[in-house]
């Protein structure tokens, strides 16, 4: 199998619900979001890895990083790298893609330069801002983000960047863009990946205690009078299901913000509009059903959306997407059902400025080791 087949069929395999929005994309743009898609992938394998110690992630997640920087460093330690992977644990196809990493750099390879040099900062990036959160983790306690500023650092180094990546990509392919669609693009796409990460926080929160990770804030728990053992154990449904809403406000306010870079997006570039619009009603969905739903606090099961919801929103915003006014009613009727309102705004230059004072190249494999 050429190595191109690899990896698009290897896409749904990983993730059914990425899978979708990336098919919609044509040639270029969709051989390089598909192929930065399991690059981010692949570093999220290693970082999801339950029974790894951390301390083995974190040089993978350095030492990969170097690897996407640096083709000379690449030839010769990749299939070093690649062999040291064998210790990671997880699905049976996320394992698979893992160990076929050099196929997705043979892909990688192949794609225009101006596509590469968006995909390689922000995939080095989001793999030392992992190792970065994983230096926080604990073997012994299930580990906490301390509070809000916490929880859009790490949603930046693992979705936020994505949101960037792909901002910056669709600019290459859209250079007829106006000075003010650019700048809503570039102050929103941010906003966008923190959004649909959050709303898997919120649908995954059991999933993720079960790993060992609570990305609730402890802030956000204490807040409700809850310590971190009662908000784990469930002796109050209700104060339980008030931390989750507050979760779920921040989130829509994110959410809104990814409506305004999609309605920034030119009604004739039909393709990255829905590549956009499916994630984001997905995640609107999500957050509607999850709204006083107290099976999220009682199920090992994270909540999902119907199939026959996916269809649905696959099928009509085919037609709403050249309106912005259409799709303005459309996300309004559901915001409607997850009767939340007045989200918080997000901040953006707050959130850079905290960035900035968080160094990723200090965290070197000896100190990694260390740890």
């Amino acid at each position: 199998m050429q190595d191109w087949e690899y990896c698009r069929q290897m896409l749904p395999k990983v993730s059914r619900t990425f899978a979708l929005n990336i098919a919609v994309l044509k040639d270029n743009l969709y051989r390089s979001i598909l192929t930065a898609y399991l690059f981010c992938r692949i570093v999220d394998t290693v970082e999801d890895a339950a029974e790894l110690d951390p301390r083995i992630k974190i040089r993978l997640l350095q030492e990969f990083s170097h690897i996407i920087e640096d083709p000379d460093y690449r030839a010769s330690n990749l299939a070093r790298w690649v062999e040291e992977c064998r210790a990671v644990d997880g699905s049976e196809n996320d394992l698979d893609l893992l160990l076929n990493t050099p196929r997705v750099f043979n892909v990688f390879d192949s794609l225009r330069v101006n596509h590469r040099e968006q995909i390689i900062p922000s995939v080095s990036r989001m793999a030392r801002g992992m190792a970065y959160f994983q230096q926080k983790f604990s073997y012994n306690e299930i580990t906490l983000l301390e509070d809000e500023h916490e929880l859009e650092e790490y949603c930046y180094f693992v979705a936020g960047l994505v949101g960037e990546m792909l901002c910056n990509l669709f600019f290459q392919e859209i250079p007829h863009l106006s000075p003010k669609a650019k700048e809503t693009m570039q102050r929103t796409a941010v906003s966008f990946g923190l959004g649909l990460q959050m709303t898997n926080i919120s649908k995954d929160i059991i999933v993720d205690r079960g790993r060992g990770w609570s990305y609730i804030p402890r802030s956000y728990i204490t807040g409700q009078g809850l310590t971190v053992e009662e908000f784990n154990a469930g002796t109050s449904i209700n104060r339980n299901l008030e931390v989750m809403e507050r979760l779920l406000h921040k989130t829509l306010g994110h959410l809104e913000d990814a409506l305004r870079f999609t309605l920034a997006i030119p009604r004739s570039e039909t393709r990255i509009r829905l590549f956009c619009i499916w994630p984001l009603w997905m995640a609107m969905e999500t957050v509607a059903v999850l709204h006083n739903n107290k099976a999220l606090l009682n199920s090992d099961d994270p909540v999902k959306i119907s199939r026959s919801t996916v269809r649905r929103i696959l099928r009509r915003t085919r037609w709403l997407c050249y309106s912005d006014l259409l799709l303005k009613w459309s996300f309004g009727d559901i915001k409607k059902r997850a009767q939340l309102k007045n989200p918080p705004r997000f901040d953006l230059d707050a959130l850079n400025q905290r960035l900035n004072r968080i160094s990723l190249d200090s965290l070197g494999n000896e100190t990694a080791l260390s740890h």
